[in-house]
């Protein structure tokens, strides 16, 4: 059989009103103790992203075949991204304790990781082998608090990736735990449309959201004005027309 390449692309299917950039002007020195860092960043007055906009399909190509049920298990088998679990494991945690945080946090990032550590490190099976045969935890989500998720606003999908992130107490409150703090970036995940260039179709906007062009102009920067991140204060600068 003949090898053949893809590339797979990210794009936005529509378009808020307002884009916000959060830039983290700090690092994490040993012991995971914030440093601020005394830099300028160049912010220019207009910021074009309408070149992100996902086309869908596109003629000339095609949709690849469904993977076999065997082959779809396994490559949907959770697997720890090996620089977070390196980094934690630098901060001196316990190396399986780091896959499961990387695991649990769908590899979200070093943060979101630590997050999970330190709320879990009193849980009485953290110490236990990862199983993946143990992954598939769907059936120990109670449909109700799905349903009562969905009734705040989140999206089904997300819902039950949080609910799975939280196996073994897969309530309503770790379930929100996660979405906000343990994986923030999930709430917006669903203007996300990933997609290949080979196996994508155009996903429709729904009509009540807004959709703009993709074009922003800065009208206002949130600065922070302090020796370290654990004092000083906010500033807010809004540009009058």
């Amino acid at each position: 059989m003949k090898r053949h390449s893809i590339i797979r692309t990210a794009g936005l299917t529509s378009f808020l009103d307002y884009l916000v950039l959060h830039m983290r002007k700090f690092v994490m020195e040993a012991g995971w103790t914030p440093k601020k860092l005394d830099v300028y960043i160049d912010v220019p007055d207009i910021i074009d992203i309408s070149h992100m906009r996902s086309k869908g399909l596109q003629p000339g190509e095609e949709l690849l075949p469904e993977a076999a049920p065997g082959v779809e298990a396994e490559s949907s088998q959770p697997v720890a991204n090996e620089e977070i679990v390196v980094q934690l494991v630098s901060m001196g945690f316990n190396q399986l304790h780091c896959q499961k945080a990387a695991i649990n946090t769908l590899n979200a990032g070093v943060e979101e990781a630590m997050n999970w550590l330190l709320s879990r490190m009193d849980d009485p099976d953290i110490d236990a082998p990862i199983s993946h045969g143990a992954q598939g935890t769907e059936a120990s989500i109670d449909q109700s608090t799905v349903d009562t998720l969905i009734s705040f606003g989140f999206q089904e999908e997300i819902a039950q990736m949080a609910l799975k992130a939280s196996v073994k107490v897969a309530t309503f409150e770790k379930a929100t735990d996660w979405i906000f703090n343990i994986n923030p970036n999930a709430s917006a995940s669903s203007d996300m449309d990933t997609t290949r260039s080979s196996n994508s179709m155009a996903t429709p906007v729904d009509a009540g959201l807004p959709d703009g062009g993709g074009r922003y102009q800065l009208f206002g920067i949130v600065s922070h004005i302090g020796t370290s991140t654990q004092c000083g204060h906010y500033v807010a600068h809004i540009l009058k027309r």
